[in-house]
């Protein structure tokens, strides 16, 4: 039987999937709810140790990352990303309440594309994954 014309058929994208790791559960889950509105797919991890384990098996579309963690901090995990050849080419966000001219250099100097503080601005911080990994029509 013919499709009528003009009828959506199955999407047949795979959605552009997000890594986001922070510390704090409630940002996770702001961040996570926004990005899944816009047809993203989110992981997310609550520690940098956590994100090293799922980059094993993931090349996310982007990875978003708190910098103040314990354990492996966000400036740890970008210097990890970006010496691995699978992982070098997928932009960073910062994400952080450090806002001194000196944090902003380092998460340059690290490869982050982006360098944002906190408090979230969830309308801003979709706009930059969407310019980053646009989700295919």
């Amino acid at each position: 039987m013919a499709k009528a014309s003009g009828t959506p058929g199955p999407k047949t994208h795979a959605a552009p999937i997000i890594l986001a790791v922070d510390d704090d559960p409630a940002v996770l889950r702001i961040i996570e709810t926004q990005l899944t509105r816009h047809d993203y797919a989110v992981k997310t991890a609550v520690s940098g140790e956590e994100a090293l384990q799922i980059l094993r098996d993931l090349t996310p579309a982007v990875m978003i990352l708190d910098v103040m963690m314990e354990g492996i901090s966000g400036y740890d995990v970008c210097s990890v990303v970006k010496r691995d050849d699978r992982l070098r080419d997928v932009p960073v966000i910062f994400l952080t309440s450090k806002s001194t001219p000196q944090d902003y250099r380092t998460g340059h100097d690290l490869g982050a594309v982006i360098y944002m503080v906190k408090p979230l601005k969830a309308d801003k911080l979709v706009n930059i994954v969407q310019m980053l990994a646009p989700v295919p029509a």
